[in-house]
């Protein structure tokens, strides 16, 4: 009876676990499209506010306060968190009217620049989509991902019906 009770002393002192020596593997990242709400407003909160923080306040750093309403606006709130946001700065919807809008606004290239070259392949990269290239109309993740569309009259374009690839409930 001794013996028994000094192994089982001796195994816990010894840690009696099975753990290797072996450095654990990080979990491969689930990609966007497979996470749940929760995985989703997690991935939101702790790795594309953060990054998306560091890119917009280099550009201007005015965005180092930016939050989720930065860029989901009121469907923050409510918490659909729908996109694209009729809040953010609407585009023409044709190459067109997109080249004259850059032409009339001074700022409208600068803009166009920062968010073509840097944003959208940002947001493409952390979503795990390919980016949207207009010219082969192809790619998953383009302007239109937070950007709704306008006509030459100013007045929105239908924008087509996205698929769900996410869980959550259209208030």
């Amino acid at each position: 009876m001794r013996t028994s009770i000094a192994l089982v002393v001796l195994l816990a002192a010894c840690g009696g676990s099975n753990k290797s020596t072996e450095p654990t593997k990080p979990a491969a990242p689930v990609a966007w499209k497979d996470m749940n709400l929760d995985q989703r407003m997690a991935f939101m909160k702790e790795t594309v506010l953060p990054e998306s923080i560091k890119t917009w306040s280099a550009f201007d750093p005015k965005f180092a306060t930016m939050d989720c309403k930065t860029c989901h606006g009121k469907s923050a709130e409510d918490g659909t968190f729908e996109m694209p946001n009729p809040g953010i700065h609407p585009l023409p919807n044709t190459e067109e009217a997109f080249m004259a809008w850059l032409q009339k606004e001074p700022e409208a290239g600068k803009w166009a620049q920062f968010m073509g070259g840097t944003v959208e392949p940002q947001m493409a990269k952390l979503l795990g989509k390919t980016v949207f290239d207009p010219k082969t109309k192809t790619g998953e993740f383009g302007c239109t991902g937070c950007h709704t569309l306008v006509d030459a009259d100013g007045k929105p374009v239908e924008m087509p019906k996205h698929e769900h690839d996410h869980d959550h409930d259209h208030k």
